[in-house]
């Protein structure tokens, strides 16, 4: 028998060339494809963010330095701009609470910020907000008085809670307590808004700032020249006189 011989007609050897061509038409325009997307992850890798917007209620932030600053730290790659290397930079900041950091393709950078909200001086240097947590912000820069409460490390709470009680109390009877004293012995004296002083002592504090109101009208007409109250007596008060340094128990 002879042998099957395969003869390859013109036809299917165009058939053969045209695929050929396809198969490399093919490679190359993914190797295209490729190169361009490379070329775009590059372009956009090197995308600068060209804008800040800033958000929240600013009573004591300088928005403006705030701005600027972020401007001259961050601006710059898109990709490359860590938001918690941003964020960690805004809770360095002075008023700020909390804030929150995200990218909005494709050139901005969002930033909210949650001011601190004062309530009182604390020690004479740092700054308690409502919550009784401390924090460190230029004084110089409150835009209303304050009161000034004093005490330990770790009584702020304790502290803010009972001037909240005094001021209260004091405000019904038309008295402005400007400061509040607790000693490391957990001793109450407060400070009125005319200079008095209060000695409240460790217990019954808010009884003894009744009998104040009470007694007050009373002391009035000897009110030149007071400068303490001492009602840590269970009864009647001690009252000091700057002029003359002395104490009178009544």
């Amino acid at each position: 028998m002879k042998a099957a011989q395969t003869q390859i007609t013109p036809r299917s050897r165009t058939e053969f060339v045209l695929g050929l061509v396809f198969f490399v038409c093919s490679i190359l325009f993914l190797l295209y494809l490729i190169a361009e997307v490379r070329n775009w992850v590059r372009d956009q890798q090197s995308a600068p963010i060209s804008q800040v917007r800033l958000y929240g209620k600013f009573q004591q932030l300088d928005v403006n330095n705030l701005q600027q600053r972020l401007h001259q730290e961050y601006v710059g790659n898109f990709f490359r701009v860590d938001v918690d290397q941003v964020q960690q930079f805004l809770q360095q900041q002075p008023w700020v609470y909390q804030s929150a950091v995200r990218k909005l393709w494709p050139d901005t950078l969002v930033v909210v910020v949650t001011e601190q909200q004062p309530v009182a001086i604390w020690n004479g240097e740092q700054l308690l907000n409502e919550k009784g947590q401390v924090f460190a912000a230029p004084i110089q820069q409150l835009n209303q008085p304050l009161p000034w409460l004093y005490g330990p490390d770790g009584t702020e709470q304790d502290a803010l809670n009972m001037f909240g009680r005094m001021q209260q109390l004091m405000t019904l009877h038309q008295f402005d307590v400007q400061k509040v004293y607790l000693t490391e012995r957990f001793a109450w004296r407060l400070e009125l808004a005319d200079g008095l002083s209060l000695q409240l002592g460790r217990e019954d504090t808010l009884k003894r700032l009744q009998r104040f109101i009470e007694l007050y009208p009373t002391m009035q007409q000897h009110q030149a020249g007071m400068a303490e109250v001492d009602l840590r007596y269970d009864t009647g008060i001690a009252v000091r006189y700057a002029v003359t340094d002395t104490k009178r128990k009544t």
